[in-house]
């Protein structure tokens, strides 16, 4: 299981002090992007998890007050169903994916 993190601030420089981060959470979706890709090219499966005690995981893992836990990862190789216990073989279902009218669209926002 990997965790990534963000560090939701930016290094002062000598010429500015430190400050807020604005695109933490972006850069850290790029990684996970980039490590999704590069595992699938060689032969694993990654599957990203939000569901998971944010709080937990920063406190177990004695993650700083300044990074921020926003993902935990699983990294591996796919295998039959039916190696799995019978009550995790019932999950084994492709999941229903909204449509793209449904997520995304041209213009601007309505209220």
């Amino acid at each position: 299981l990997v965790f990534l993190l963000s560090d939701t601030m930016m290094p002062g420089d000598g010429n500015r002090p430190p400050r807020l981060s604005r695109s933490h959470s972006f850069d850290t979706g790029a990684a996970w992007a980039q490590l999704a890709l590069q595992a699938t090219s060689l032969g694993y499966q990654a599957h990203a998890m939000a569901g998971i005690d944010f709080e937990q995981t920063q406190e177990k893992l004695f993650v700083p007050e300044r990074f921020r836990v926003e993902i935990a990862i699983a990294i591996g190789k796919s295998t039959d169903p039916s190696v799995l216990p019978p009550e995790l073989q019932e999950r084994e279902q492709a999941s229903q994916r909204l449509s793209l009218n449904e997520i995304a669209f041209a213009g601007l926002f309505q209220q």
